[in-house]
C-alpha cells in the first residue's frame, strides 16, 4: 500500500469518525425533547436512529483497524474463562429477541492468556456475528470454551444453512472473505495479531464452526489486570451492541434498554 491510499484511508476514517461524533451529539440532545412526548412511536424512531449510530460506529473502527498494517493490540494476561463468561452472558438475551438460541459452555478453571482484552472480545464477537449472520429465527448457534493441553479453545458454531446456489465456489476461508469481506479480513487480522490460530469448518450436518486457539500462558501470578476504565476501542459504547449492531432488532436500541 503506497503513502498517498494510506494517508487518504486516515482522512477518510477521520472524516467517519468526525461526523458520526457530530450526530451523537445531535442524538443525545434530541433524545431529552423526544421522550418529553407523550406518543412512544417516538422512542421507536429513535431506537432506529441509535443503531444506525451503533453501526456507523461499527464502521468507522473496523475501517480504521483493517488500514493499519499493525494492529494496536495492548497485551496483557487475561483470564480468557471468565471473559468468555461474561460475553456470553451478554450474547445469550440479545440472541433471543432475534429468535436464535444461544448456547454456551465455558470450563470452569482458570485459562490466562496473553492478549488485548478489548481485541480479543471484538475477535469472539465477529465471530458470533457471523454464526447469527447464517442462523435463522428459530435456528440455534453458541460458543464452547476449554483447556486442551497447552492451549485455551473457542469455538463459535451455527446449524445455519446457505441458500442454495447462494455460496460462492471454492475453499471455505476463500468463500467467508467473498461473502463477507471486511469482517473476515478483520476477523484473521485480529487473530494474527494476538498470535491465535483461527479455523473454519463445516460441521457435519449443516452450518460452520469457527475454532479459536491461543495459547496458555504460564509466566506465573504476576500482575492481572482487570479491564482497562480508561480505554475503550468504542468510545464507552457497550461492545456487544456495537459488534452485533448489524444483526439485532431495533428495539436493542430503545432508550430504556441502552440504560
Amino acid at each position: 500500500m503506497d503513502m498517498d491510499q494510506k494517508e487518504r484511508e486516515a482522512q477518510v476514517v477521520e472524516q467517519l469518525r468526525e461526523q458520526v461524533g457530530n450526530l451523537m451529539a445531535a442524538a443525545q440532545l434530541l433524545t431529552p425533547a423526544i421522550r418529553e412526548q407523550e406518543e412512544r412511536k417516538y422512542d421507536q424512531y429513535l431506537a432506529i436512529l441509535n443503531q444506525g449510530l451503533y453501526r456507523l460506529l461499527r464502521l468507522t473502527e473496523h475501517m480504521d483497524l483493517l488500514r493499519q498494517e499493525e494492529l494496536p493490540c495492548r497485551m496483557e494476561r487475561v483470564e480468557a474463562a471468565e471473559l468468555c463468561r461474561a460475553l456470553c452472558r451478554e450474547v445469550g438475551g440479545l440472541a433471543g429477541s432475534m429468535g436464535v438460541t444461544f448456547r454456551w459452555e465455558c470450563a470452569g478453571e482458570e485459562a490466562m492468556v496473553q492478549a488485548d482484552p478489548a481485541m480479543l472480545r471484538r475477535l469472539i464477537l465477529l465471530l458470533v456475528d457471523g454464526a447469527l449472520r447464517r442462523t435463522g429465527r428459530g435456528g440455534h448457534t453458541g460458543l464452547r470454551a476449554w483447556t486442551e493441553g497447552e492451549r485455551f479453545r473457542i469455538t463459535v458454531w451455527d446449524d445455519g444453512e446457505e441458500q442454495e446456489n447462494a455460496a460462492p465456489a471454492g475453499p471455505l476461508e476463500e468463500q467467508l472473505t467473498q461473502r463477507y469481506g471486511l469482517e473476515a479480513e478483520l476477523t484473521r487480522a485480529i487473530a494474527r495479531a494476538l498470535g491465535a490460530t483461527l479455523v473454519f469448518e463445516r460441521s457435519e450436518e449443516r452450518g460452520r464452526r469457527a475454532v479459536l486457539s491461543l495459547p496458555l500462558d504460564h509466566s506465573g501470578p504476576g500482575e492481572l489486570r482487570t479491564p482497562r476504565m480508561g480505554y475503550n476501542p468504542t468510545g464507552g459504547f457497550q461492545p456487544v451492541l456495537v459488534e452485533l449492531s448489524e444483526r439485532l432488532p431495533y428495539q436493542a436500541y430503545l432508550w430504556d434498554e441502552l440504560e
